[in-house]
């Protein structure tokens, strides 16, 4: 493996990781009644808990994104 394909898997682990936070952040925002009514279905009496604890999640998930995709990414691009 060469520094090139390193970043280029970098590149597309982050393009993969952004997809799936937006998909995740349009869940709660825009087809927010679709998925509290999923999560009711689901979940039963527990569902108002777990979805309340979505947001942390996906701060989380970005703040994951942010450490180990995006900033190695810049680091190989800076590199090369």
């Amino acid at each position: 493996m060469d520094w090139n394909l390193i970043t280029a898997i970098f590149g597309w682990m982050l393009l993969i990781n952004v997809i799936l936070f937006i998909m995740g952040v349009l869940k709660i925002t825009i087809f927010k009644n679709f998925t509290k009514k999923w999560i009711d279905l689901l979940f039963g009496d527990e569902s108002e808990a777990l979805y309340a604890t979505i947001p942390k999640a996906l701060v989380n998930y970005e703040i994951l994104i942010l450490v180990f995709n995006l900033a190695p990414y810049f680091a190989f691009r800076i590199v090369l």
